[in-house]
């Protein structure tokens, strides 16, 4: 069916083929496990994003980006060749086991064209998620279980397009999403090999239950908002300035000595976003809101994880308050917990406990059986895509639009790096959020009051 975007032609994408891009080097066939948190429930999730990249400013009929992308792809499953099986969890144990190699397997790559010019979808800017659909590819799903990975080349009349990636973030988190696309574009633009050897070693992140300890499921039965239950669910990008950032951190330093301690942007932004969630969803001032934050533990492996580890590492920390809390303490009084919380995920023992406790989660199948209104998560996207250049013959892509699960986006707020295209957005960062409409008015006015 047409969409109309604000332009006079409605647009049509029209997907002209997909195919099963196999490794250009036999694999043998194999079975392999996934780690702990791989397994974990709340990581099987597809990831999707789309990559734009605007025409080069000479035509070259013999370089044809969906040709070059579909070559590196089979090129990079002589490496990555774990995106070229099927994912599927046993009933047995709840587990994962990824099936590779042999004669079956590959990655779906479709082609397709779009009958406007990039400039009319302003590349993807404040783009709807229905609509950025139609340059994403779809996981195939069968009787073996489903493909983790899959890309999309969409072709529009400018000689510009969009490559769309989707994966299953059971097979790796942001870092290795990053080295995994960069490495696919190095291919496409003549390297021989990628710069990071990809390296599986799940096994290093495996817990062991303990059985005197209860499971804790993070984000039960939280505060109650009034605007909850709803269809009425809108996404805003909203992009906040360096010197916005500048004079938060500034206002922080004020409240609270933080000696030799640097205050990060996820950290202040972070508390500021707590602080206008908890006003705009009007909670519960006697509930609790949980504070989710995702924290890297490469280095907290012993020894560290190797960078060609693109599996996932790291584990979700909770800062639980009251709704009170939230309004009454200052931005410096929540950064004080968020790096608390940071602290306690870089601890080795604590790593241990966190594994152990998500496999009791996995074993007994649990889920958040409460109210979810209060719980808010808190993801960066920024790095994204940057662990080195992605110009092969059409520059770096002037914008990255991730496209997440509605069921996820709900109680997510992502840091993304801002579009390319805005220069006054430079040291700035762009926030992704899901709020019911209602709430979205009271949260906006919260942070404009920002700028």
């Amino acid at each position: 069916m047409p969409i109309h975007i604000g332009s006079s032609i409605p647009l049509m994408v029209e997907k002209m083929l997909t195919e099963m891009v196999k490794p250009s080097k036999h694999i043998p066939q194999q079975t392999l496990n996934l780690s702990t948190l791989d397994n974990d429930p709340y990581n099987e999730v597809i990831y999707k994003a789309c990559y734009v990249f605007k025409a080069k400013n000479v035509a070259d009929d013999d370089n044809r980006p969906e040709a070059l992308l579909r070559e590196a792809l089979s090129d990079l499953l002589g490496y990555y060749y774990p995106l070229s099986g099927s994912l599927k969890r046993q009933e047995s144990d709840r587990k994962l086991q990824l099936s590779c190699g042999g004669d079956g397997g590959g990655v779906p790559f479709t082609v397709a064209t779009a009958n406007v010019e990039l400039s009319s979808l302003k590349n993807l800017e404040n783009i709807d998620s229905d609509t950025a659909l139609n340059f994403l590819p779809v996981l195939h799903v069968d009787i073996d279980g489903y493909r983790p990975f899959a890309l999309q080349v969409t072709k529009f009349e400018c000689g510009g397009f969009i490559l769309g990636m989707a994966m299953s973030h059971a097979m790796c988190d942001g870092y290795g999403e990053g080295h995994i696309m960069c490495a696919l574009t190095d291919l496409a633009g003549g390297k021989k090999k990628p710069m990071v050897t990809p390296i599986w070693e799940r096994e290093r992140l495996v817990g062991k239950p303990e059985d005197d300890q209860p499971p804790f499921v993070p984000g039960d039965d939280t505060a109650a908002s009034p605007y909850l239950p709803t269809d009425g669910w809108v996404t805003e990008k909203i992009n906040i300035r360096a010197d916005s950032i500048r004079r938060l951190k500034e206002a922080t330093l004020k409240e609270y000595d933080f000696s030799n301690e640097t205050i990060t942007t996820f950290e202040v932004i972070g508390a500021y976003l707590w602080k206008s969630r908890v006003k705009a969803l009007n909670l519960d001032r006697d509930g609790v809101t949980v504070l989710g934050l995702s924290v890297g533990i490469r280095n907290v492996v012993d020894p560290p994880l190797p960078d060609g580890y693109y599996g996932n590492a790291y584990i979700d920390m909770y800062v639980p308050l009251t709704a009170r809390e939230v309004e009454e303490f200052t931005i410096s009084d929540i950064v004080k917990l968020i790096k608390e919380a940071k602290r306690n995920a870089h601890d080795k023992d604590y790593l241990q406990e966190e594994l152990a406790n998500t496999e009791k989660i996995i074993k007994m199948n649990l889920t958040i059986k409460g109210k979810k209104d209060g719980l808010f998560c808190l993801t960066d996207w920024r790095n994204i895509g940057i662990f080195g250049s992605m110009d092969f013959g059409w520059d770096e892509p002037v914008n990255i639009v991730p496209v997440v699960p509605l069921e996820t986006a709900r109680t997510v707020n992502m840091f993304m790096r801002p579009s390319r295209l805005e220069s006054d957005m430079v040291g700035g960062v762009q926030i992704v959020v899901t709020l019911p409409r209602i709430a979205m008015v009271k949260f906006k006015e919260e942070m404009e009051a920002l700028e």
